[in-house]
């Protein structure tokens, strides 16, 4: 058996333009898909069952609408942005959240440089909190199935985002209180 593999960004679970840098999991690059009149959507290899956990989306280079968020097991929208399709609920760059295609509130704008930090706690179905740019917004999304993956997407323009779990941004995995779901093959 060899060592433990680094969770970070999926290479299944991800549009073409999704490209997950080969030295660093933890940071995509999303190429402009104007072209193809989509969005490039990717979420991460590490989903959360049980328990509180937390982590955190700085965005590099951001879409002209940039999209982060989470997503359910079964969510196969890499065409679509992260929040407007099926079993994902996100944050658009404007601060509008979207829960299943649906706008379900109004947080704030966030562009290259800004942080995200989602907290969740999950005892059956999940609730999730938000914070951008350190401004808390509680409980944004409620009643989320288990497990849930953290996920970003861009619309149409370019987008880079770093992902790091638990917020510790080093590479041991999370070892706290519930359990952490990984990626299937």
């Amino acid at each position: 058996a060899g060592a433990a593999r680094r969770p970070g960004w999926s290479r299944k679970a991800a549009h073409a333009l999704a490209l997950v840098d080969e030295a660093d999991p933890c940071l995509v690059s999303i190429s402009d898909s104007r072209a193809l009149g989509e969005a490039a959507a990717i979420r991460a290899t590490r989903g959360f069952q049980s328990g509180e956990h937390s982590w955190q989306v700085d965005v590099e280079a951001c879409s002209d609408w940039s999209y982060v968020g989470i997503v359910a097991e079964p969510w196969l929208a890499v065409s679509s942005p992260v929040g407007r399709s099926l079993h994902s609920w996100g944050v658009a760059s404007s601060g509008a959240a979207y829960a299943c295609r649906e706008e379900v509130g109004m947080l704030r704008e966030f562009r290259a440089g800004s942080r995200l930090v989602f907290s969740v706690l999950t005892n059956g179905s999940a609730s999730v909190s938000v914070t951008v740019d350190g401004e808390e917004f509680p409980e944004v999304f409620k009643e989320l199935p288990a497990p849930i993956f953290p996920a970003v997407s861009n619309c149409r323009s370019g987008a880079r985002y770093r992902l790091s779990f638990d917020c510790e941004g080093e590479a041991a995995p999370h070892r706290g209180s519930g359990s952490a779901a990984p990626e299937s093959p």
